[in-house]
């Protein structure tokens, strides 16, 4: 097959061809993607009632102007002397077409621009038309002409990349955002200092910053000391301390996350792990037992650190659900358990916290951006 472009006798690509090639990219290719999208709502507006005839009305509609679009598009491209300019305008009309299509299936979260998935499919669209047309440029130079072929190829790896951009795009901007939420808390953050466990993921969330902690593959990554248990619950909500093989006992039982912070959105859903929320001054002001008046909630003390335990609507009972104490600087952190944790792993992390020291926060944003 020959190459898209004609040549002058100087031997160079003219100049109306590669304008038209650029005005169908750039121009028709987003106006493709978008038409059948403002039919659909044109016809959404109607309030027909039935869906049945707005599909009915959309198709013939959709389909004829695309059609007419494709014509307009080769009309153009054969008059600036473009070859194969049905193929060409074809091409373009189908990138335009699949591109939004597989950023809905297949990477909904894409958004290489600000704007509506719809914009965003336009300008993609755009891209991936501009890049298959200019490789039948690139590849129909010279002895070997290919026609249309090398565009096909490239508008289907495109396409094919999508999904990959989408995660990459993703990535990047997860590692913004965590970076604004730690260097930006303007406020002491509580550190988990221990090898054996470390930060993946932070966010923003009412009452402070939460930082969630994964732990390693030994059973026991805090090396938890076996004095360090939580104690049993009294029929008043007091927590006396243990001192018997029945204190051990229900030290060692595990406990599900719980209603409150910790389990509304949890990031990890693994048994070693669990959120650690430095809380602002706003949530300080109101003490460490913020909340303990509450129906459903009950607070004790052990070892200068406050447990509280929540009820649950299942018939289980109060279950703990976070371990709060203070830093040594008089902030306040609390340790709340992220899927399956077991208590004596909670008051042996919120003994471990401490805050933050100066020049401390690179280090844990590397921390976050590792994990």
């Amino acid at each position: 097959m020959e190459g898209v472009l004609t040549r002058a006798p100087t031997g160079r690509p003219r100049v109306a061809a590669v304008g038209a090639i650029l005005f169908v990219c750039l121009v028709g290719a987003p106006l493709i993607s978008l038409f059948p999208v403002a039919v659909w709502e044109l016809a959404l507006g109607l309030d027909l009632g039935r869906p049945e005839l707005e599909t009915l009305l959309v198709t013939p509609v959709a389909v004829g102007g695309a059609v007419l679009m494709v014509l307009i598009a080769a009309g153009l491209l054969g008059g600036a002397g473009v070859r194969h300019p049905a193929l060409c305008a074809c091409l373009v009309a189908g990138t335009s077409l699949a591109t939004p299509l597989v950023m809905r299936l297949l990477s909904p979260t894409f958004a290489p621009v600000p704007g509506d998935s719809q914009v965003n499919g336009a300008v993609v669209s755009a891209v991936v038309a501009t890049a298959a047309l200019g490789a039948c440029v690139v590849f129909g130079r010279g002895r070997h002409r290919h026609g249309v072929l090398p565009g096909v190829a490239v508008a289907a790896a495109g396409l094919l990349l999508l999904p990959m951009a989408a995660d990459h795009t993703r990535d990047r901007s997860t590692e913004r955002r965590s970076i604004s939420q730690i260097s930006g808390f303007g406020h002491t953050i509580a550190v988990l200092d221990h090898p054996k466990w470390s930060p993946v993921r932070v966010h923003e969330v009412h009452g402070g910053l939460r930082m969630t902690y994964v732990a390693g593959e030994e059973a026991d990554p805090l090396g938890t000391e076996p004095e360090r248990k939580v104690p049993p619950r009294s029929e008043g909500g007091a927590a006396p301390a243990l001192d018997g093989p029945e204190g051990s006992s229900a030290a060692t039982r595990e406990v599900a996350a719980g209603p409150g912070i910790g389990s509304d959105r949890p990031v990890e859903n693994s048994p070693k792990s669990l959120h650690v929320l430095s809380w602002t001054p706003e949530q300080r002001a109101s003490g460490i037992h913020d909340g303990c008046g509450f129906p459903g909630v009950e607070c004790s003390e052990q070892d200068s650190m406050v447990v509280v335990h929540r009820g649950t609507d299942n018939g289980c009972g109060p279950h703990l659900s976070e371990v709060r104490t203070r830093l040594d600087d008089g902030a306040i952190a609390s340790v709340h358990p992220s899927g399956t944790v077991a208590p004596e792993q909670l008051f042996a992390v919120a003994n471990a916290l401490r805050a933050e020291t100066s020049g401390e926060r690179d280090a844990l944003i590397e921390e976050v951006l590792r994990g």
